[in-house]
């Protein structure tokens, strides 16, 4: 509007102006007429000016002309740059609303590591505290249990003044309790070290027809903790053999009614393998190709290699073991530390394992036995008491059992128990001497079954063994100790025997001294010098 205006001034201005133009022409031209009369050759400057001066207001329009174009032009490209401006900042909205989602993300991403890192922080602190704390219950605990040992042997030293009336007899009890305190045994090297080389044995003939050997379990005095101090160690294992593939095992247990069988055999017997060779293509079924293919392409049955007939036979077993055991020992990762020797065994293997950097020697015997079943009962390769053991009889074995019964007490009767200490004096003094440490044994898991485990403390020390001499007199006079595990209807659950074993009828260990009074006579001959020994170390010390 206000354009329109100024437009419309400047047209009426220049209207006006052109009329004093036309004014101003005339009299110019009148001004001319009169130079060329002659009557004046020279300019009016003066008037000249003056007439310039009247043009002023085209001047001014003209000005105001270009003025309003440059206002113009200017506001047009204010416009412009402020549309492109908008444009640019509408852009860089967009790209923001773009980037921000992904910075947003990247933010939330970065919070959640960061939470994350806390929480894991966090939980490793609680863990550690928690450790600390368990540490700490843990320490407070063994302080409890060795203070409540203190007070315990404390307590049993104040008992034992009043159990024993005479200072004298105290002494003596303390005397024999500390001389025959068990040595510390490598039953847990050795055990390691049988491992290993089973183990190896098991990698190397996994795909073999020879017998698969299972796991050592220790056996004997050795691993049941009373082994004499002064004999040389013998670490006792039974090695559990199960079939190979193609085969199996029947164990026959002899003559009916004998329910220690000591003539049991192994039957073998080939099974169809016609389901693996079709699956996995590795073995031929003996049954069902010829012996010709057989000897061709396969290795011979465990018929052909380690068995007198039908039957497995332990010399062969023995001597096949033994043969294989330098090569597997190389085997082993502990070859370089511990050097190993077979020695001579017909129904075992002996070895003899040497600490190359000490020297130090220790005895091992690994005896072979089948498991009957899932019981703790099995037919080992250990001798019969027979003079002569033919090589296909394997007589039945209660060892792991025995052994499990051993662990049972020592974990309800308690640290403080003297079973084993009586047991490694007897076995110490019977050393030469026509009594066997098995039936020494077997008196003491019968006091075992008798007597309360509450009155096996360190204080009945002296009674106890009173007692093991006493059970030991009555059983020789009646020429009668039953075998423990035969016809005991009370044996723990964590022992785990055949029905038949807790309905037999007793096994009469003492069953020869009947048979034969000459050896009843050296047998009671032995027993006056057993207490004579036990009164002598005692009293003396040795």
């Amino acid at each position: 509007m206000a354009l329109v205006l100024v437009l419309a001034l400047l047209v009426r201005a220049l209207i006006v102006s052109g009329s004093d133009h036309a004014v101003m022409l005339e009299h110019v031209q009148q001004h001319e007429k009169e130079q060329r009369n002659g009557e004046q050759s020279w300019v009016d400057m003066s008037a000249l000016l003056f007439t310039l001066l009247d043009n002023w207001k085209i001047w001014l329009c003209t000005g105001l002309f270009v003025f309003l174009f440059w206002n113009m032009w200017r506001s047009l490209k204010r416009k412009q740059h402020e549309e492109g401006g908008q444009q640019e900042r509408q852009e860089l909205e967009e790209q923001v609303e773009e980037v921000e989602p992904e910075e947003q993300q990247e933010q939330v991403e970065q919070e959640e590591q960061l939470e994350r890192v806390e929480e894991v922080e966090q939980e490793d602190q609680v863990e550690h505290v928690e450790q600390e704390e368990q540490e700490e219950r843990e320490d407070q605990g063994e302080q409890v249990q060795q203070e409540e040992q203190v007070e315990e042997v404390e307590r049993e030293d104040e008992e034992d003044e009043y159990f024993y009336h005479s200072a004298l007899t105290r002494y003596i009890a303390w005397r024999a309790w500390k001389k025959m305190q068990g040595k510390a045994t490598k039953c847990v090297l050795v055990e390691e070290l049988m491992r290993d080389l089973l183990q190896t044995y098991t990698f190397v003939y996994s795909n073999s027809f020879y017998p698969v050997l299972q796991p050592a379990i220790g056996v004997g005095s050795a691993f049941e903790g009373w082994s004499p101090c002064e004999e040389d160690i013998v670490y006792r294992l039974l090695v559990p053999i199960k079939a190979p593939h193609g085969h199996v095992f029947h164990p026959e247990l002899g003559e009916e009614g004998d329910m220690l069988a000591r003539n049991s055999r192994i039957r073998v017997e080939l099974v169809c393998m016609c389901t693996r060779e079709q699956q996995l293509g590795d073995v031929l079924c003996f049954l069902h190709h010829s012996e010709e293919e057989l000897s061709q392409n396969q290795q011979p049955s465990l018929l052909q290699t380690l068995c007198t007939g039908s039957y497995l036979d332990v010399q062969k077993t023995a001597a096949w073991f033994n043969k294989q055991v330098p090569r597997t020992w190389r085997l082993t990762h502990r070859a370089h530390r511990y050097g190993l020797k077979v020695l001579p065994s017909s129904r075992s293997c002996k070895l003899q394992v040497t600490d190359t950097s000490s020297g130090e020697k220790v005895h091992v015997e690994l005896l072979f036995g089948v498991q009957q079943g899932n019981l703790d009962i099995f037919l080992s390769s250990q001798n019969a008491e027979a003079v002569f053991t033919p090589s296909t009889t394997w007589p039945q074995s209660c060892a792991v059992a025995e052994r499990k019964y051993f662990e049972y007490v020592a974990r309800t009767a308690g640290p403080n128990s003297c079973h084993l200490v009586c047991l490694r004096l007897f076995a110490h003094i019977l050393v030469g001497m026509g009594f066997s440490s098995y039936t020494i044994k077997t008196l003491l898991l019968h006091l075992l079954a008798i007597i309360p485990l509450e009155d096996w403390r360190r204080r009945h020390f002296l009674s106890r063994l009173e007692n093991l001499l006493q059970y030991l007199q009555y059983c020789l006079n009646d020429k009668l100790l039953n075998h423990f595990l035969l016809g005991n209807a009370t044996m723990p659950d964590e022992v785990v025997l055949p029905q038949a074993f807790q309905t037999a009828s007793p096994l009469n260990l003492f069953q020869h001294l009947e048979q034969d009074p000459d050896a009843h006579s050296r047998a009671l001959r032995d027993f006056k010098e057993l207490k004579d020994r036990l009164f002598r170390l005692l009293l003396f010390g040795r």
